[in-house]
């Protein structure tokens, strides 16, 4: 049988296709620009044929009827790896479920707790090999997620490129249900940098030094620093996401050495532009996370944002109290390898304070206590540099006394007194 005759014999309506899920399935589906909206839309109409179906992906960008409706979502319970916009929106809802992992452990977690029984993904146009390409988002969980589920469903996309990569593809011996339907790659505009994102970007750029390998974050903050290092010379990247600014720094020449990721996500540009460029490789999460293996890279730069820090050096990126924000994914990844590579170094960012759009009042991101139930996403001896607009804290295995004095000297001045009183009153530090 010829590769184009297993494909006719694999290929199914999406009401075909969809009616394939059985009550107690667990279904898990590759991310954002590689998850399969208009099956995943065909498997949702079907809810009331349901009982107990799990479904697990991360940041989607599409306002599934599980997600609104409680009627569906008592029958298909989403569980999230990493919360985007739109499930940070709809979090109070109380419709799906947060699962906190680090991005280097998701082989083990889909291996060991999730264990689908089917796995969903968009993927491209089959070549002459018999072999669809997962695109720019798919090759995140595609690999462990099509080879531990039971039964593979692939929607196929013509608009999806072709990238170049680590398990990257999967062959049609591997897929048992095919679906063709084109559909637009869903797309995440970039945020802009406010004025204390470059403020704080412009204590970073100068420490990061020409040849230097980078992973840098999402968001605004991550933006100015990208965008910052315009005028360096010879840096490649090993990031768990390829970013438009990354664009922008490879066709200026800035970016000559090798691009690595786990996933691109952003503007049509930025998918095509990863298929398109030879020195982008596109690789699991849980490979490129992977801090043993960030800590072989030398001058490696690592840059994340947070939400809140302590007077000790604890960071939250998750939340406040019980209050889901956002999520681990590749923080702890990132910290750990920096720190162990040779002239490595990390840096998470955060502005001194925060304004409450409501009523108006500032309150400070650099706290002596968090609120009850907080989550600590990055333990505070895993720490290399806290930087906020007023400058770099360096907090690398040094002593509470002078983590104190080094998190009072980037707090906003406003609040810098009151933290004092705060540290002497502990016994952190003396008057």
């Amino acid at each position: 049988m010829t590769f184009k005759d297993q494909y006719q014999s694999k290929l199914k309506s999406l009401t075909e296709a969809a009616s394939q899920i059985q009550s107690n399935e667990v279904i898990l589906s590759n991310p954002v620009a590689a998850m399969p909206i208009s099956l995943i839309t065909a498997i949702t109409k079907r809810y009331e044929e349901y009982e107990n179906v799990k479904l697990f992906s991360a940041f989607v960008i599409h306002p599934f009827d599980f997600f609104t409706n409680p009627e569906v979502a008592e029958r298909i319970r989403y569980h999230s790896f990493f919360m985007g916009p739109l499930e940070r929106q709809l979090v109070s809802y109380g419709t799906f479920s947060i699962d906190p992992v680090n991005f280097s452990n998701l082989k083990l977690m889909i291996e060991q707790r999730v264990k689908p029984t089917t796995f969903v993904s968009t993927v491209s146009e089959m070549d002459a090999d018999g072999y669809f390409n997962f695109g720019p988002m798919g090759v995140t969980i595609g690999e462990v997620g099509s080879r531990v589920a039971g039964k593979v469903i692939v929607q196929v996309n013509k608009n999806v490129p072709e990238v170049n990569g680590t398990h990257n593809k999967i062959h049609i011996d591997d897929v048992d249900i095919i679906v063709e339907q084109d559909e637009q790659l869903l797309e995440v505009p970039e945020i802009p940098s406010s004025n204390i994102d470059k403020k704080i970007a412009e204590w970073i750029v100068p420490h990061v030094r020409d040849g230097s390998t980078i992973q840098i974050g999402f968001g605004g903050l991550a933006n100015a620093v990208s965008y910052g290092l315009d005028s360096k010379k010879d840096l490649a990247v090993h990031t768990e996401m390829i970013t438009e600014s990354m664009v922008y720094l490879t066709e200026k020449g800035v970016i000559s050495g090798p691009i690595r990721g786990g996933f691109a996500m952003g503007t049509r540009k930025l998918y095509d532009f990863s298929g398109q460029n030879g020195q982008i490789s596109i690789e699991p999460l849980h490979l490129v996370n992977d801090p043993s293996r960030i800590a072989q890279i030398d001058n490696f730069v690592s840059v994340n944002g947070c939400l809140m820090a302590d007077l000790t050096g604890q960071v939250v990126s998750e939340g406040a109290g019980t209050r889901f924000i956002s999520s681990v994914g590749g923080a702890n990844d990132f910290v750990r390898g920096a720190t162990k590579a040779k002239g490595g170094q990390s840096f998470i960012c955060l502005s001194s304070t925060n304004k409450n759009e409501k009523t108006g009042e500032v309150t400070s991101n650099i706290v002596f206590s968090f609120p009850k139930a907080t989550p600590i996403t990055v333990p505070r001896a895993d720490v290399q540099y806290l930087v906020t607009e007023h400058g770099i804290a360096d907090m690398f295995n040094r002593s509470i006394e002078d983590r104190v004095e080094e998190m009072i000297s980037i707090a906003d001045p406003a609040f810098r007194e009151e933290l004092r009183e705060q540290a002497i009153k502990a016994g952190y530090i003396k008057k």
